[in-house]
């Protein structure tokens, strides 16, 4: 809880990070969240998304271990994973948020109402708030080319 975002006692707490996978602290992240914790993974081919994470760690951190040393690390139980479709979410992006809203429990208060597709990014982005300045969509860093993997690494992964 120490390592989330601040929020009032009954609020939901929720953080957005591909860090939990790719560094040395994500056992100790992962292990001490209670057995209430939920984690939910947005992804689109699971070693694409792997790919795409270490490329991000990689812009910030040059020096951190290649994708091949770090791409066979022990994972967290499986019951507490929501696996969201990278693809259904660009394609039917309120249908996948249903399912999120679900398995947390929550009512279905996000909708189709609330995403427009940018024909620029090709990708579905949430609409304006009311009386807010600018609708949200990806940021800059999205997009950018992966660094070349050793094929016999992407295909063990697969």
């Amino acid at each position: 809880r120490s390592l989330m975002p601040r929020t009032l006692e009954g609020q939901i707490t929720m953080e957005k990070t591909p860090s939990y996978f790719v560094t040395k602290e994500a056992p100790r992240r992962i292990y001490n969240m209670s057995r209430d914790t939920k984690l939910i993974v947005v992804g689109r081919n699971p070693v694409t998304r792997a790919i795409s994470d270490y490329t991000q760690t990689l812009s910030k951190n040059p020096a951190i271990p290649s994708f091949q040393a770090l791409a066979f690390k022990n994972y967290f139980p499986l019951s507490k994973f929501l696996f969201v479709s990278g693809e259904r979410l660009v394609s039917d992006p309120a249908g996948e948020m249903g399912r999120v809203q679900d398995f947390l429990g929550l009512k279905r208060v996000v909708t189709d109402k609330h995403f427009y597709f940018n024909e620029t990014k090709g990708f579905p982005c949430l609409k304006k708030p009311e009386g807010g300045s600018k609708p949200r969509c990806l940021g800059k860093s999205k997009g950018r080319p992966h660094p070349k993997i050793d094929v016999q690494v992407v295909q063990r992964l697969r």
